[in-house]
């Protein structure tokens, strides 16, 4: 979303952004006018997946959007997941073309009780708003596969997700990282950035971590991300399984603090078991120019391979194999790690390609209008 809304300013638009009341909203760049959107009661932490509060607040933000669009001439609206379903209802009201760009892959999710009829509305929103778009963005072409199979007559743009992380490291930056995440200087520091939704894997990482111990008793694991009580929870499991010491939950950090992070880790993991996407993460990973372990599955092969990354399959021992011979491989880590940044170069996955992509996919949606 950052990456959308600093190209759109790059390109000379003028851009209002609307987000849901207590999101973690993007930093927004200059020449971004926010709009507000009130907190309403029960909806400051909203949960994971369609419900009646979040449906509530998607109402709310459309009707925002439509008096937005009444006070203002928008040329266009881009909505991104599920902020699509309101610019789509905000379109149809107002008769402004919309984008929906769609950056998520639409993971199986098995609802129970009164959520699987939250998830029903929320589906044939989220297919109306992708049928009629004035054009439809996915980050490669196994969303457009995805967009072609819900029937979306649109025209498909494909934009391939870039880096999230785009500052520089300092050397104080680093320094700061190397000082909080190493206790010694022979320790091997081994980072996986990620959520603790299922299909994200990490429980193949926490399986896998005695094995490494196992051989590498100096190896000390960074998982990043996480609320309080997920933290706790992980924390109390791996103390049962007596390696909670070797373990570090840092939480939610800020983007310099974490490119510092990957940049001094000796092995970046992505255990990541569903989707059809790249993360955004690994992309991250090969940025920094720190070698790459991932579980052998579709989302990981949309970027990585045998040439940028040691592929494993996703079995604890496996995944465990693969950190330790980079752990012991100075030299294969660092020519994997040279091809992961030669990956981003060949694939164009840089500020500029992003900027211009949604230049085309915006001139083309400007001159069908």
């Amino acid at each position: 979303m950052r990456h959308d809304l600093a190209a759109l300013v790059a390109l000379g638009h003028t851009v209002d952004f609307l987000a849901p009341p207590g999101s973690a909203a993007p930093d927004v760049p200059p020449g971004v006018r926010s709009l507000s959107t009130p907190l309403l009661p029960f909806c400051r932490n909203l949960p994971p997946g369609p419900s009646l509060r979040r449906f509530v607040t998607d109402v709310v933000m459309a009707a925002i959007a439509v008096a937005a669009c009444n006070r203002h001439a928008y040329d266009l609206m881009h909505g991104i997941d599920d902020g699509g379903i309101v610019t789509g209802l905000a379109g149809r009201l107002t008769k402004t073309p919309w984008v929906y760009e769609r950056t998520g892959d639409f993971v199986p999710e098995w609802p129970r009780g009164l959520s699987r009829f939250w998830h029903a509305v929320h589906r044939l929103l989220e297919q109306r708003a992708l049928r009629h778009a004035s054009a439809v963005i996915g980050n490669d072409t196994g969303m457009v596969e995805l967009f072609s199979r819900l029937n979306c007559r649109s025209r498909a743009c494909v934009i391939p997700d870039i880096p999230a992380i785009v500052e520089e490291i300092s050397t104080a930056a680093r320094n700061l990282a190397m000082a909080r995440y190493r206790t010694s200087p022979d320790q091997k520091l081994i980072t996986c950035v990620g959520s603790y939704t299922r299909f994200q894997g990490l429980d193949l990482f926490f399986n896998a971590m005695p094995h490494v111990l196992s051989a590498c008793p100096h190896a000390r694991f960074v998982v990043v991300g996480g609320d309080t009580a997920e933290i706790r929870r992980m924390n109390e499991a791996l103390d049962r399984a007596g390696i909670a010491d070797s373990v570090c939950f840092p939480g939610r950090i800020e983007t310099v603090e974490l490119a510092a992070l990957l940049s001094v880790s000796d092995v970046l993991v992505s255990p990541r078991r569903a989707g059809v996407t790249a993360p955004i993460k690994v992309l991250d990973y090969l940025k920094s120019g720190t070698p790459i372990v991932a579980a052998d599955t579709p989302a990981n092969r949309a970027i990585l391979s045998a040439e940028n990354a040691v592929m494993t399959r996703p079995i604890p021992a496996e995944f465990a194999e693969g950190i330790v011979r980079l752990c012991e491989s100075p030299h294969l880590g660092a020519e994997l790690a040279r091809q992961g940044r030669e990956t981003l170069r060949r694939e164009r996955r840089s500020p500029q390609a992003f900027r211009q992509a949604l230049d085309h996919c915006y001139a083309y949606v400007l001159s069908t209008t």
